[in-house]
């Protein structure tokens, strides 16, 4: 065969060998948005608010909705005491999540403060692949006629739960413990956000509280609800930053705010694999315009993408 013939058919295979990487890494740069943590942190934080504005409410002795009972006992040192029994229905929903059942909530009161510990009964949270039992502690205040709350990575329950949560029991020195923690400072960028691994609430009331679902929220926080791994392997972590949303104004998306994901992939040394900053808006269409996209995700640059929050 002559060394021209030959030298063509070389050229035409590595040009094939080329265009085919090419077209991989054109593949592995267009990857769609991977937003599962980011809807497990807010969905969790709009939950936890709901609780967090009903107990508030309960524990202020003031008017409560239809779907909500509430146990008083007293306890020594404290206020107001006591188990809310939240029923979930169509009629009565948890904001931002589709699923029926019951929540029950216990806590202790004194004074413009209180401290929370929640079970969530046949209620999935998050996803079915993990099961969000409830949290340990949640402290709530009032502060300049909102409510203000926070929880952190280490007070949610995933897996298994212990009913022993409905029977809150704090020493006064531990109780105030955690009403300092809601005097920690709110994060203002994602990056620190996702490396506090807290979520911090606030919430007006509009003083309607028999309606909770008018409520107006302001969410700052992020880290991981569970643990979640991209495609990639990496494993994925989020934000919101001063994130508003109602459910009486929008059932499907914030209306203001900031989000972001980064996929981090551990292997020695941590890698960013990819990160994409997201910006709400008050149009109630589920949702959200992509600000900037890195690494694996460069080319959903300025896409609206589907939240799927409801």
């Amino acid at each position: 065969m002559p060394i021209r013939t030959i030298s063509f058919m070389l050229s035409v295979a590595f040009g094939v060998i080329s265009l085919f990487t090419s077209c991989k890494k054109l593949d592995e740069l267009n990857e769609n948005p991977e937003i599962e943590p980011l809807k497990q942190g807010f969905q969790t934080s709009a939950a936890i608010g709901y609780c967090a504005s009903l107990a508030s409410s309960a524990f202020r002795g003031e008017a409560l909705p239809a779907n909500v009972t509430f146990d008083e006992n007293s306890k020594e040192g404290y206020s107001s005491a006591g188990v809310l029994h939240v029923t979930i229905s169509e009629e009565y929903p948890l904001p931002f999540n589709n699923h029926i059942g019951d929540i029950f909530i216990a806590g202790l009161w004194d004074g413009d403060g209180g401290v929370i510990s929640i079970v969530f009964a046949d209620i999935d949270i998050i996803t079915s692949e993990f099961k969000f039992y409830g949290l340990y502690t949640v402290p709530i205040s009032e502060k300049d006629g909102k409510i203000v709350s926070l929880f952190a990575e280490q007070d949610i329950i995933i897996g298994e739960g212990s009913d022993t949560l409905l029977n809150l029991s704090l020493s006064k020195p531990k109780f105030n413990t955690e009403l300092a923690r809601l005097n920690a400072g709110v994060p203002g960028d994602v990056f620190t956000a996702i490396s506090q691994k807290v979520w911090f609430l606030s919430i007006n009331q509009h003083g309607t509280l028999s309606d909770v679902y008018d409520d107006s929220y302001v969410l700052n926080g992020g880290g991981q609800i569970a643990e979640v791994r991209s495609r990639s392997g990496g494993i994925l972590y989020h934000a919101l930053i001063e994130t508003e949303f109602s459910y009486d104004e929008c059932k499907l998306n914030p209306q203001d705010g900031t989000a972001f994901i980064q996929n981090i992939k551990a292997s020695g040394s941590s890698v960013d694999l990819g990160n994409i900053t997201l910006d709400f808006h008050d149009d109630c269409d589920g949702r959200a315009r992509v600000k900037v996209a890195t690494g694996k995700y460069i080319g959903s640059n300025g896409k609206e993408i589907v939240l799927d929050w409801d």
